[in-house]
């Protein structure tokens, strides 16, 4: 599972949030670059969270030991929902695009992201109304979990069109937030 999830992180850096190559800035009294930069701010940081997901690490654990294993799930969940959610959500949220290929990209991200984020947001909910020592409540999320990674793995790239454009990648060079997300 960790593979793709690296991809997906990789693959966002190589659209350019994060080591674009750059251009002449922009002038001051030109707004709608700067709306652009804006707008792709909010992007990437709509993504920090999620690009924290390719970093984690399923810790081991005693299979038989439940205590251990809730707690591996409820760490995973804690980087795995924040990440979704903050995902779809931020990228939800953002106001118009700059232009008709970055609403398409937005759009793409949100469509693939909701399904997963909802299964994750649903699995932790669960998980979290359970009594700590429910056995069957942490094998349903260890189900779940798994589920999820296989989701992960068969999604569709949603960086694509990031990385086949050029202005998207021009933005992002500009942005702050994209200068945070992993390289």
């Amino acid at each position: 599972m960790r593979r793709p999830i690296i991809l997906f992180a990789a693959v966002l850096l190589l659209a350019g949030c994060g080591g674009a190559e750059r251009t002449a800035a922009p002038s001051p009294s030109s707004p709608a670059p700067a709306a652009g930069s804006s707008w792709m701010d909010g992007f990437c940081g709509s993504l920090i969270d999620f690009a924290k997901i390719g970093d984690f690490r399923l810790p081991d654990f005693e299979q038989d030991d439940v205590a251990s294993a809730r707690n591996v799930m409820d760490e995973a969940f804690g980087v795995f929902a924040p990440g979704f959610d903050n995902a779809v959500t931020g990228l939800g949220n953002l106001g118009q695009a700059p232009s008709a290929e970055a609403d398409a990209a937005r759009k793409s991200i949100v469509d693939t992201l909701t399904p997963i984020r909802d299964k994750v947001l649903a699995a932790k909910a669960a998980l979290d109304a359970a009594p700590k020592d429910d056995k069957a409540a942490v094998a349903a999320a260890a189900v779940s979990f798994r589920q999820i990674g296989s989701d992960i793995n068969d999604m569709p790239d949603p960086f694509q069109q990031l990385e086949t454009n050029v202005s998207l990648k021009t933005l992002a060079a500009q942005a702050p937030n994209c200068k945070k997300l992993p390289s």
